[in-house]
């Protein structure tokens, strides 16, 4: 199995079972422990973490789209997904399939409805890790290759200045913050250790207080839309004004953090 597929199971996982993050539509992008999420933004959210351009993927409704544009195969639901696969309803549900019979998803608040509960895990199961099945799944959405990861302008060497926050972006802000000191490895996943890197950093350069949880959750945005003179709004949409500005200081080598 390709390392990207890999990275994109262990963040399901890592969200669905090892913190306690709950289901709320109206709160979907609070991604930390004692945060919120939907089914959707869920997936979004951990492709985006591995590296992978989503476009402008939003809800259930415009993955299929989305995705394949960018090197994702729409598969027959036969009952037989591979890890890594994309289990999609295209109005109601999606999930992704971990292998060995399980998939991760985001499922349902502590009431059975879909907005209005408490922050986290109020059950166990609002992010959960179960049994496959069939929702029915009208697809499975596997990769293929082709153009889903996002690169960098080789011409000029420089990042595309798009507001998507992919592998490119995150490649660059490793090096950068290996350069004033930290120990990152500079492979475009924007995992728990180099979110937490940004988080010292930014306490350092805004001389605030911002949790160290590796997770990039409202607070964590809104520090570094601050420091980027963006919209405070604590959510990183695609494309992102804050994500613009944040390739465009990694473009220009000067010292931002």
């Amino acid at each position: 199995m390709a390392r990207d597929l890999q990275y994109f199971i262990n963040r399901m996982i890592y969200w669905c079972r090892d913190v306690s993050l709950g289901y709320d539509q109206s709160n979907r992008q609070d991604f930390r422990n004692g945060g919120e999420t939907d089914c959707s933004a869920l997936v979004i959210h951990a492709l985006q973490e591995t590296g992978f351009d989503t476009v402008a993927a939003s809800y259930t409704g415009n993955m299929r789209t989305n995705l394949v544009s960018k090197g994702w195969k729409v598969v027959t639901n036969n009952g037989n997904p591979q890890a890594g696969d994309i289990l999609l309803n295209d109005v109601h549900h999606v999930a992704v399939y971990i292998g060995h019979g399980q998939l991760a998803q985001a499922s349902i608040d502590e009431r059975g409805r879909a907005s209005g509960g408490k922050g986290g895990d109020q059950t166990g199961h609002e992010t959960n890790i179960r049994s496959y099945y069939n929702y029915p799944w009208d697809c499975y959405l596997r990769y293929g290759g082709g153009s889903s990861k996002q690169s960098v302008v080789v011409s000029s060497g420089k990042l595309s200045v798009d507001g998507s926050w992919g592998a490119a972006t995150t490649r660059a802000i490793q090096a950068y913050l290996n350069k004033i000191g930290y120990h990152l490895s500079v492979d475009g996943s924007r995992g728990p250790a180099t979110v937490r890197a940004i988080q010292q950093a930014l306490n350092a350069k805004l001389k605030i207080n911002l949790a160290i949880d590796g997770s990039m959750g409202p607070a964590t945005v809104k520090a570094l839309q601050r420091l980027l003179g963006t919209t405070q709004d604590g959510v990183i949409s695609t494309p992102s004004q804050m994500v613009k500005a944040l390739q465009r200081v990694l473009n220009s080598g000067k010292q931002w953090l």
